[in-house]
């Protein structure tokens, strides 16, 4: 196999176990994903946050994703059509050098893809781009501790390193939290954004 730096692509878990693990539609919600919004998912692979969240924007919403695994981007496409969304757009290609658009998004998430882009800070740049002033970053990510399943311990970004990142983005980290054994969540808002919400 070739060496790239998509080490996700190693984690092929089963969607069920997956899925005991990381409950999407709760996670999303939590963070204050609601109907009618627009969602972004960098690094979506064939859309394990991506389908829920269409789900959850409903008809008015609005999901984009993009993904450098052309085959995970057709699956999602494919899945995408038979949940009847409409108003999607996905690109096969790097985060890195994807904005779909400035001041377009509600919500911009990341699950646990963080540590595997080439250039992470420019990705959150890219995501503060997209963000509406009113918008939040979501960032879901393995935490930097030995755990059952997961990357190698040696890649993960701690809470620190990935704090560090978004707000060398130009974001504002509202919130820090374990989610559970396994998981982190920050959640933050782009700097010259509204205060106190």
């Amino acid at each position: 196999m070739h060496d790239d730096h998509h080490h996700h692509h190693q984690f092929r878990y089963n969607e069920e176990e997956r899925l005991k693990r990381q409950d999407p539609v709760k996670i999303l919600k939590s963070s204050g994903l609601m109907a009618g919004m627009t969602f972004i998912d960098l690094g979506s692979n064939a859309g394990f946050f991506t389908l829920p969240a269409a789900k959850i924007v409903g008809p008015n919403g609005q999901v984009y994703a993009v993904d450098v695994d052309e085959q995970a981007i057709e699956t999602l496409n494919q899945k995408l059509a038979a949940l009847g969304t409409t108003k999607f757009g996905t690109v096969v290609g790097k985060a890195e050098d994807t904005v779909f658009g400035a001041g377009l998004a509600d919500f911009v998430f990341l699950g646990t893809v963080l540590h595997d882009f080439a250039d992470p800070l420019q990705v959150l740049k890219n995501a503060k781009t997209m963000l509406k002033s009113s918008g939040k970053l979501v960032n879901l990510d393995w935490r930097k501790k030995e755990t059952v399943i997961g990357p190698p311990l040696d890649i993960r970004f701690s809470k620190a390193k990935s704090k560090e990142l978004i707000e060398a983005a130009g974001m504002h980290v509202t919130s820090l939290k374990n989610y559970d054994n396994n998981y982190y969540l920050i959640e933050a808002v782009p700097e010259d954004g509204p205060v106190g919400h």
